[in-house]
Formats: structure tokens, C-alpha cells, sequence
């Protein structure tokens, strides 16, 4: 076990935009109450490109990327001991504000977020968390699959905001790794018939093998009378694509609810006479709750969820530049990217 804090470890650094550097750092500062975590695997996040484009509302470069993990306690701190198996939540809320007291974590105003202000996040060997944003995971659990709980809890929190299933029909525009996260939580949770919309056929394939009815491919040519079919009852846009907004509305029915879990580089323009008129109701999605958590590491310990298929590669930590870059490139062929350091 390791217990000198100036032992050095790899990182992969976001030296300047567009630029990640392996260096030999030390190891990061554990306060009292920290822990300290060996990463197993670590995914790449939509939120980890923007910042490596310089895009990111506030994360800068130079940092360490990186916070959908899996890891084991090497220093304990709080209920969690040294070997415990855990993830975590890509903030650590403050528990004191009124936000906090209503359990409603992921809206705490005075969190702080990995891979900001200097808390270097997981694209390292090592990672420092504090015991509220860390959850255990069962023992044997495929450090991949852990890596997945984080971004499956975001998007179990974005489905959830819909209110109850009850067979309502759902359609998803975005077949990447958070529309696909959707259309897993909205599988299990028990929504009707469930549309995924993106562009090109390789996404459709990620989505049908992760349970989707139907799959719409904006390129083909016959998907223009798909696209404008009856209305679904919920619609989540989980793609910031221009025009993201109006496709949700036009395609949402009278009534129906629109969820938006995806960030914007520019303000999207929206038809807003036609919101107006279908009277739909809007809900933003922002993080996700221990709630989430729990129930996504429940639905992987029972086995009721495979979110495997969205993982289409796996790279070395001391790779982590050519992951980005591949990230960066927007194939339609690439999903989920772990890092295993």
C-alpha cells in the first residue's frame, strides 16, 4: 500500500488545449477525511472534450481530465477501508446549503467539481475523493462497468424527471454515450415503445443492441416521414446539435414533455410558438444524485442492465492524447472510450 504522498505516479496532463502529456507527477494531497484511490478504469465524458477544445464554461487547462472512474481505496477516510471497490459522482456537494438539506445534491451551490481549481481528476493512476460523492460497489464488479455508473446515473436522472413510465412512449434524439445511457434507464425503468434518433448506422447498431424499438438515421433518405410521425410523450435531447431544440418540440406530442440532459456551446434557437401552442413542458437535467447512484449500482448487481455495448474502445493511460484525439474526430463508429491506467 502506498503511503508516501510524494511517490510519483502517471498522469495523463491537459498541458494546453488540444494537447495531453504524459508526466511522471506526485502523487495528489489527501487531507484529513480523503481518500485516496487507485484508478481501474476511467471513461471519457462529453464535459472532458469540451474542456480539451477549450470550450468548457469553466474547467481550463492545465488540468487532469477525467471522473467517470472505478477505483480501490488505498487511504480510507469515512465508512469507505482500504480495498473497498468504489465510484463516484463527479462533484463533491457541500451537505450544509438548502439544496444539500432537500437531498438534492446535484443542484448544491457551493460544490466542487473534479478536474477544476486544481483537484486533478481520474485520468491518473491516482485520484483524490472525499467520502460524500463515493459509492461502494460489490465486490468483483468489472472495473469497466464501474466506470459506466456515473454516466448511467446522469442519465437515469434525466429519464427519472419524466415522471412514472406507465408505457409512455419516448424518443431519444442523440444515440451517443448519454442518449445511449437513456435509452438503458428508460428500458429498465419500463417506457413504451423507445426511439433513439442520430446520424448514420453505426449508432442505430449501439442502439439496438442496448434495446431500442426503433432507430431514425437522419442521413438516410427515407427517415424525413419517421422524423415526423406521431408524437412521442417524452422527448430527451441529449445532443447539442443546432436545431436540437425544434426537432424536440416538433416531435414531441401535444402536451408531452421535453427533457434536455444535453450543454450547448451557443444558445439554441427554439420555435418558441410551437412550445407554446403543443403547450409542452420543458425540464433541464443537471448531474445526478447518491438516489441515481444507488439504483444504477442495484440494476448492475442484479444484472438487469448490460450497458456494455456502448463501449467501443479501450486505451492505455500513457495513450490517453490518441483517445482524445479519436474522441475529438466525432467518428460515428466510436462510443464509450475507457482508459484503463
Amino acid at each position: 500500500m502506498l503511503t508516501d504522498q510524494q511517490e510519483p505516479m502517471v498522469s495523463a496532463v491537459l498541458a494546453d488545449y488540444g494537447r495531453i502529456e504524459t508526466r511522471r507527477t506526485p502523487l495528489p494531497p489527501v487531507g484529513e477525511g480523503e481518500l485516496l484511490v487507485r484508478v481501474l478504469a476511467t471513461g471519457i465524458c462529453g464535459s472532458d472534450l469540451a474542456t480539451y477544445r477549450g470550450a468548457h464554461p469553466y474547467k481550463t487547462a492545465p488540468t487532469v481530465l477525467g471522473h467517470e472512474l472505478c477505483g480501490t481505496v488505498v487511504r480510507a477516510a469515512g465508512p469507505f477501508a482500504a480495498g473497498d471497490l468504489v465510484c463516484a459522482a463527479a462533484y463533491s456537494h457541500c451537505g450544509d446549503c438548502g439544496m444539500c438539506a432537500q437531498g438534492r445534491t446535484n443542484l448544491c451551490t457551493d460544490k466542487r467539481n473534479l478536474c477544476h481549481l486544481g483537484w486533478d481528476g481520474s485520468f491518473a493512476q491516482y485520484v483524490m475523493l472525499r467520502p460524500a460523492m463515493v459509492h461502494r460497489l460489490p465486490a468483483g464488479t468489472d472495473p469497466t462497468l464501474g466506470a459506466l455508473v456515473e454516466p448511467l446515473s446522469i442519465a437515469l436522472h434525466a429519464v427519472a424527471l419524466a415522471g412514472p413510465p406507465l408505457r409512455r412512449t419516448l424518443r431519444i434524439i442523440g444515440a451517443g454515450n448519454i442518449g445511449l445511457g437513456c435509452l438503458i434507464a428508460a428500458r429498465r425503468l419500463g417506457f413504451g415503445h423507445i426511439v433513439c434518433s442520430d446520424l448514420g448506422p453505426e449508432k442505430g447498431r449501439r442502439a439496438a443492441a442496448l434495446g431500442a424499438d426503433a432507430y431514425l438515421d437522419v442521413l438516410a433518405d427515407d427517415a424525413g416521414p419517421g422524423l415526423h410521425g406521431p408524437g412521442a410523450d417524452v422527448l430527451v435531447v441529449a445532443s447539442s446539435h443546432p436545431g436540437a431544440l425544434d426537432e424536440a418540440v416538433q416531435a414531441v406530442r401535444p402536451g408531452g414533455t421535453v427533457v434536455v440532459v444535453s450543454f450547448f456551446d451557443q444558445p439554441p434557437t427554439v420555435a418558441l410558438n410551437a412550445l407554446v401552442g403543443k403547450e409542452v413542458r420543458v425540464l433541464g437535467s443537471s448531474l445526478s444524485t447518491a438516489e441515481d447512484f444507488r439504483t444504477v449500482i442495484g440494476w448492475l448487481a442484479e444484472g438487469t442492465i448490460d450497458p456494455l455495448p456502448m463501449v467501443t474502445h479501450r486505451f492505455d493511460l500513457s495513450e490517453t492524447g490518441a483517445a482524445m484525439a479519436l474522441m475529438a474526430a466525432g467518428e460515428p463508429a466510436t462510443g464509450k472510450i475507457i482508459i484503463i491506467p
